[in-house]
């Protein structure tokens, strides 16, 4: 019962091993599935989906078993003991057997998907019926200009596209539901929209690299016939998002960069709708995007690689740090009407999801999106809102609905990062108090605080470690949160007053000049990353030196503290009392001693 005695409710940790047992187990289980279908290459398409799918299936039957059979010890040594640590256990093992289920199962579904399969075994010009799920943005290929990922709603091995929008879909057409990335040449990137439904035609192949399974490489000359209109909302997000971008169009380079990256997540140079985009083709009612000067590529190109040796990248991501801004604006504009909590907690909400539909999809924008919403909810109830317990449930929610999520660096570096801050901005700010200011000891601990679960998983991603960082992250900080703020307003009122959002623009475009001048000036130094091993043995190596650097402060704390204390207690009459553990354990031993044998004094 001590335990439960020391529970506090504003420090609720018991579902962090859940998630963690939950992630790991999706993240093994699709490693073994691709294990096992790189395996499977058997001559025909049929032989090979049937064996794969047999192979993982057995494989997943034998994990199962084991874990229901130690799912159900546990259990049995939960109720009969009853300890605090078997429930948590007996948890665990139940949310391993959902991930790894529910991991084996998309990945399953994916293979044996008909574009999949088309893919896999001819790679030839098709047709396919396609939902676009992500604004076209710059290639990351030199042989198409943009891209765009969309969701297959249908495939067919006839290439003859019909031109009439009302035409109906042909019957051999098979249905399909795989998410694929599509390039495009220059003369389609100014026609497709997000939310709209169109008919391509081009080369589907299995992907060379990226999270996108399957490749749609549309070339010249191919037709792209829209088919359905995108949703009014959608159309509406779209028509925000230009005229934001045509707000940007008269600012300097770096501000047409970093003003979009800062406000949208998405860097000026990549965002293919407005600057570099001909004019549209689907209909002649319908705007013509303004032709300006491009911005200079080796500029660009240079200014994206110091912001990544200075690890500042991550301000060019929308993140948590969007959401809590807008979030304490619309409280305290309904504090300040005396508003109602259930109220004020509705336009949170509302807010919360407006602006996730107006930046640019992200894993990180998801994990924004829902942690703000379950934070959201505890305080319309009137419930003090726990972070751990939030990123908990959200890592939870995220990973059963979608167990693709497991294999993102994205969702993995913001989760990192929240983690981070959470469990250790506090005690390193408590520490750093004593030596520097107020603030900035804050925001040292605030990045140190994120780099700690976060610079492994960027050793997965590239093997460098940036030394800079936190002189960095300190000089732009207090710069961040006004630049993001002016630029949001900029975004909000870009559609209706124009000159308006200019100005706000402008405004933002000042706080990303001091980014750019810091990110110029640490990003050029020689000292600006160490390399380090890559793979797994170097995100290994850097989680040891972390625990060995901690190790090594927390003993150099203590000596420090220790000497002070003889060297204060020198002077002083009477004797040292020691540790306050051994102070309670000497105390408990005593009053034992005197409770078995009151005659005692307890020595």
């Amino acid at each position: 019962m001590d335990w439960m005695l020391r529970e506090q409710g504003s420090r609720d940790w018991r579902l962090l091993p859940v998630a963690l047992t939950l992630w790991s187990a999706s993240l093994s289980a699709h490693l073994a599935f691709d294990e096992w279908s790189t395996a499977a290459q058997p001559e025909t398409a049929k032989t090979a989906i049937n064996n794969a799918i047999s192979t993982s299936a057995t494989a997943l039957t034998h994990v199962m078993t084991a874990i229901a059979i130690i799912l159900s010890v546990v259990l049995i040594m939960a109720m009969r003991l009853r300890t605090r640590w078997m429930g948590t256990v007996a948890v665990c093992l139940a949310v391993a057997c959902i991930g790894g289920i529910t991991a084996i199962a998309a990945d399953s579904v994916a293979w044996r998907d008909s574009a999949s399969v088309w893919a896999r075994n001819h790679g030839t010009l098709t047709q396919v019926r396609a939902t676009v799920i992500a604004p076209m943005v710059a290639s990351d290929r030199r042989e198409y200009a943009c891209q765009a990922d969309v969701r297959l709603n249908g495939i067919s091995t006839d290439t003859a596209i019909p031109s009439a929008r009302s035409e109906q879909v042909k019957p051999t057409m098979q249905r399909s539901s795989a998410q694929a990335r599509v390039y495009m040449p220059a003369q389609h990137c100014s026609i497709i929209h997000r939310g709209a439904v169109y008919h391509l035609s081009g080369t589907l192949q299995e992907s060379e690299y990226g999270r996108m399974p399957l490749w749609l490489l549309v070339e010249d000359g191919s037709a792209v016939a829209q088919v359905e209109e995108p949703p009014w909302y959608r159309a509406t997000i779209e028509h925000m998002q230009q005229s934001f971008f045509h707000a940007t169009e008269r600012l300097s380079d770096q501000g047409r960069i970093l003003v979009p990256g800062l406000t949208m997540g998405v860097l000026g140079q990549d965002y293919v709708g407005v600057a570099d985009a001909p004019a549209y083709e689907t209909s002649s009612n319908m705007p013509t995007t303004s032709h300006t000067n491009a911005i200079n590529e080796t500029y660009s190109s240079t200014l994206e690689e110091r912001f990544q040796r200075s690890g500042i990248m991550h301000l060019m991501a929308v993140s948590g740090g969007h959401f809590v801004l807008l979030a304490d604006m619309v409280r305290r504009t309904c504090m300040r009407l005396l508003l109602t909590r259930s109220v004020s907690a509705m336009l949170m909400a509302c807010s919360y999801v407006l602006l996730a539909l107006l930046m640019f999809p992200g894993d990180s924008v998801t994990r924004a999106l829902i942690m703000g919403l379950l934070g959201i909810a505890a305080y319309g109830i009137g419930r003090r809102s726990q972070s751990v317990s939030a990123l908990s449930w959200t890592v939870i929610i995220v990973l059963i609905v979608n167990p693709d999520m497991s294999r993102s660096y994205g969702f993995a570096l913001s989760s990192a990062a929240v983690i981070g801050i959470v469990l250790f901005a506090k005690p390193l700010s408590d520490a750093f108090h004593r030596l520097l200011p107020k603030p900035i000891a804050q925001m040292t601990a605030m990045t140190m605080g994120a780099q700690i679960f976060t610079l492994p998983i960027q050793i997965l991603m590239e093997p460098e470690l940036p030394l800079l960082s936190i002189p960095a992250n300190l000089l732009v900080s207090p710069f961040v949160g006004f630049a993001t703020l002016t630029g949001l307003m900029a975004l909000f009122c870009a559609w209706c007053a124009p000159w308006l959002a200019g100005l706000f623009a402008w405004i933002a475009s000042l706080g990303t000049l001091i980014m750019e001048q810091v990110a110029m000036l640490i990003g050029a130094s020689d000292w600006a990353v160490l390399p380090w091993p890559d793979g797994v043995s170097g995100a290994v190596l850097m989680l040891a030196a972390e625990g060995g650097l901690a190790a090594l402060a927390v003993f150099t704390v203590r000596v420090v503290r220790r000497c002070g204390q003889e060297d204060a207690d020198a002077d002083l009459p009477g004797r040292h009392f020691g540790s306050t553990r051994r102070l309670r354990m000497m105390l408990w031993w005593r009053e034992t001693r005197r409770l078995l044998n009151p005659d005692t004094d307890g020595r």
